[in-house]
């Protein structure tokens, strides 16, 4: 009898090792199905971020090339407004309706203002038409330009004065002041006086 109760005891512990090795294979098969399936998840987004930075890399060489090309324009048409404002003709004298009023020198500070601020830089035309140095090689691009670029920060661009003054006759223009001027002024009064 004791055989009889001891047997499903002996099949029962022989039953549960194999269930226990089955439900760890399941596990085990649920586990890698699931890696397998992040595993091509990734792979998907890997992928399609690929596709996007590729696409990124496009729409960014496409905004440099329009960027270039707009700043070739600028420099054309820069070019263009220089070579225009240089033939145009200047007119020598302004009538004195045109002219605003004076301070006590006789210049106003707008035109000092306007000569400084609307003197054009002459660049000349091989400079305009030349790409800008990459970045880190200015200085390379600065030796590379050699005297031209030293003669032109040297003179630098001549002011145009946009109302120049009215032509006068030597004769009409008055002598510069004197600093001893005030004290002959008094001399002569006291010996008046």
């Amino acid at each position: 009898m004791d055989f009889d109760h001891d047997a499903p005891l002996l099949l029962n512990s022989a039953y549960f090792p194999q269930q226990k090795g089955m439900d760890e294979m399941k596990q085990f098969v649920m586990l890698s199905m699931e890696l397998q399936e992040t595993r091509l998840r990734a792979e998907q987004d890997l992928k399609s971020r690929d596709a996007q930075i590729l696409r990124l890399k496009e729409l960014l060489a496409a905004a440099i090339k329009e960027r270039d090309e707009a700043r070739d324009n600028c420099k054309k048409i820069l070019l263009e407004k220089i070579l225009l404002h240089q033939s145009a003709p200047n007119s020598a004298i302004s009538s004195i309706e045109d002219e605003p009023t004076r301070g006590i020198d006789g210049f106003s500070s707008s035109d000092c203002d306007e000569s400084i601020a609307s003197s054009p830089h002459r660049m000349p035309a091989e400079l305009i038409k030349g790409p800008l140095p990459e970045k880190g090689k200015l200085l390379q691009a600065v030796v590379k330009a050699g005297p031209l670029l030293q003669t032109l920060l040297l003179a630098g661009p001549l002011p145009q004065w946009r109302h120049p003054p009215p032509a006068v006759d030597p004769y009409q223009i008055p002598p510069p002041p004197s600093p001893h001027w005030p004290a002959r002024k008094r001399g002569l009064s006291q010996v008046y006086n």
